[in-house]
């Protein structure tokens, strides 16, 4: 180790205690997912005595273990073979996520490049009213898009969640910000080579804009994959409703499944996360810079 390493070592504490703090709850959620069902119930039920106000004074606070006594897959294989209702919640999540981020990216990615190709001196102007909606506090414009789908008669289906965050404005600003980097005189030289627009976006917008394309597939995902709000309101049916929704029952039904149900939870977001890591920090510097 050089000694340039070694003097920010120092520096680099605070930082460290800090992740850790947030690396912590992962890894009792995922150890305690490795326990049987009776430590779990041991540990962790009589907490929820606490809001019976005949059984006061007869509770204790909940024992946090992060080393199991005894190894097991109890809780997974009560999860995914004797409760199906799970991975059907699971698939739930799936179908609202994955249309939400294709949307975005197809929405977000064409509204950014009419604000990037078009030429004007009102853009601006334009561009700020824009994202003035993506400041908005979801309260706001959630009684408008109920009655929305409510006209349009698609209450109560996953349409009603996909639409309203699938044309996020969120997605257009981090799109619009990473193509703003690409001089214009590139699309001028392929507009005297007889490009088009779509040409001009598909090999010229989009191959330079893999960083902040990789930065909203990511935090898109991870945003629609928490989404708990919306479809709680939009979707009156239990059946339809995803994981995030159903997580919090799914404990209180049995707490013995709620650490393995929120491990696997956990695995698309931190998958696509570790995956595209390095192309989100990049995104994300590169937008924070333009």
């Amino acid at each position: 180790m050089t000694l340039k390493k070694l003097k920010n070592i120092p520096a680099k504490m605070p930082l460290m205690c800090i992740a850790l703090l947030y690396i912590i709850p992962i890894l009792v959620v995922f150890t305690n997912s490795l326990m049987s069902q009776a430590e779990i119930s041991r540990n962790y039920g009589a907490v929820y005595d606490v809001f019976d106000h005949e059984l006061r004074g007869q509770t204790h606070y909940a024992e946090y273990s992060l080393i199991p006594e005894n190894i097991t897959l109890e809780q997974y294989n009560t999860l995914l073979f004797k409760t199906p209702v799970y991975l059907d919640l699971f698939l739930n999540s799936l179908r609202l996520a994955l249309p939400i981020v294709l949307l975005q990216v197809l929405a977000g990615t064409l509204a950014a490049y009419g604000f990037v190709a078009w030429q004007s001196r009102y853009k601006e102007i334009f561009f700020c009213l824009y994202i003035i909606v993506m400041v908005l506090p979801f309260q706001a414009t959630l009684v408008s898009n109920y009655i929305m789908a409510d006209r349009m008669g698609i209450l109560n289906t996953q349409l009603s969640i996909i639409l309203p965050w699938g044309f996020s404005p969120f997605a257009a600003f981090i799109m619009r910000q990473s193509m703003k980097g690409i001089p214009y005189s590139v699309y001028e030289a392929a507009m005297i080579d007889g490009a088009g627009q779509l040409r001009r976006f598909f090999h010229i917008a989009l191959p330079l804009s893999k960083a902040g394309l990789a930065a909203l597939v990511i935090l898109s995902f991870a945003d629609a994959w928490a989404m708990v709000e919306h479809p709680m309101i939009f979707l009156k049916d239990s059946a339809k409703e995803p994981l995030s929704v159903m997580l919090f029952i799914i404990g209180q039904e049995n707490i013995g499944l709620i650490f393995a149900a929120s491990v696997f939870y956990m695995l698309p977001a931190v998958w696509i996360f570790l995956y595209g890591q390095e192309h989100l920090e990049q995104g994300v510097r590169l937008s924070a810079l333009r």
